[in-house]
């Protein structure tokens, strides 16, 4: 084929002087025919590139029940494939144009050279972007993000097409510009510092499943309290709760520690744990009249048959208090009873003795969380004096059973 084409080109200038021109007219009116018929054929390849394959490659994937090619679409892959048709053209048709102008042939070859370097890079990036956009459509992508890996592959082509860019520049082999750059290695590690501890980071990050995102957490060291916006190679994006947004350094969040709230949007409920301080002082052995008066209340009436008796064999009012409060909760529709529930008295202190709740609720987010918490403790403090028992702030003198 190239010799054919140089043939023509031969042809053609002979024709040329067969109109009785002069030999240096002659060749430069068949140089200026052969540039524009590759500047022609070169818009043809363009032309068929882009309209004609990729309107056909468009129709073939609407038709498709694959939604894999429909990305690649998307990210532009096959339009920038596209990109290599005319650069090819000129790379192998210059030659025979531009003969015995070997300064311009070499000029225009390294130029193009370069373009299609760009083009492929281009490509290669797209693939990724298509690849990435692929995964995060699986359920493994909806859990586990990978854009640090995303962005090192991204980094690694860049870093190698700008080499290959110098090698073509200045026309020495790529190995010897790799052996040429370990001279510069600690200029290199301390320019790509952050990059290189971010990759190292990403890669535990993403192994541990350590954060994703979406994902609500607590920094202090850091002005962290919010959620995960984004996950990049060097940084992490944190939109706080006061709409501000802080970025981290990506590998500080394998240094340093940080509170993570996913367990809870993955949990079936949220954690009471909570205590109200009860009077010792008020605290006596329940006689028949009062329990009996108690047991007014079908629920601790229901706590009492489940209880056991004290070791004097009598029960006490802090007692069928504690385990009316158990079952009040059991039958509240707002507590999770399935999960982890307890209700204890705690070490008596210098303030009382404490009862504590440790339960949880349905109610997960803080606005909910935080109402169901408030209206619990609420009624626990309104139904102590119920059963004799004086919350410790109450001042000694009030007679809590009139």
């Amino acid at each position: 084929m190239y010799d054919y084409l140089k043939e023509l080109s031969v042809s053609l200038e002979k024709l040329i002087l067969s109109h009785h021109l002069s030999p240096t007219v002659a060749h430069s009116l068949n140089l200026m025919a052969n540039i524009v018929a590759i500047a022609l054929m070169a818009m043809l390849a363009n032309f068929v590139a882009k309209k004609i394959i990729i309107s056909i490659i468009k129709k073939w994937v609407d038709k498709s029940t694959n939604d894999y090619d429909d990305v690649f679409y998307e990210k532009g892959v096959f339009n920038r494939l596209s990109h290599l048709a005319p650069a090819l053209v000129i790379s192998k048709l210059t030659p025979i144009a531009l003969y015995g102008y070997n300064v311009a042939i070499n000029t225009i070859a390294t130029l193009t050279n370069i373009y299609i370097l760009l083009a492929v890079i281009a490509v290669i990036m797209a693939v990724i972007n298509a690849l990435h956009d692929i995964y995060n459509m699986t359920p493994m992508g909806k859990q586990r993000s990978i854009k640090g890996y995303i962005q090192a592959a991204k980094s690694i082509v860049i870093f190698i097409g700008v080499l290959m860019v110098i090698s073509i520049l200045v026309k020495k082999d790529l190995s010897s510009l790799f052996a040429g750059l370990t001279a510069f290695a600690a200029v290199l590690m301390f320019v790509f510092k952050d990059a290189i501890l971010g990759l190292v980071a990403g890669i535990q990050i993403s192994s541990n499943d350590i954060l994703r995102v979406g994902d609500y957490i607590e920094m202090p060291s850091r002005g962290a309290d919010g959620t995960v916006i984004d996950i990049k190679l060097s940084t992490v994006k944190v939109h706080n709760a006061n709409r501000t947004i802080v970025t981290i350094p990506t590998y500080s969040f394998v240094n340093e520690s940080f509170l993570n709230w996913r367990g809870l949007d993955i949990s079936l409920g949220r954690r009471i744990k909570r205590s109200i301080n009860i009077d010792m002082q008020s605290i006596f052995f329940c006689n028949d009249q009062q329990l009996e008066e108690f047991k007014k209340n079908p629920l601790v009436e229901r706590a009492i048959e489940k209880s056991s008796p004290g070791i004097y064999d009598k029960i006490t009012n802090a007692q069928v208090f504690r385990l009316y409060i158990e079952e009040w909760l059991k039958n509240n529709k707002d507590i999770n009873a399935g999960m982890p529930f307890l209700v204890r008295y705690l070490q008596p202190t210098e303030n009382g003795m404490p009862l504590e709740l440790a339960v949880h609720t349905f109610h997960k987010p803080a606005a909910d969380f935080e109402e169901v918490q408030s209206s619990i403790f609420e009624y626990l403090i309104a139904t102590a004096p119920q059963f004799g028992l004086r919350i410790f702030q109450v001042p000694s003198g009030f007679d809590v059973r009139k």
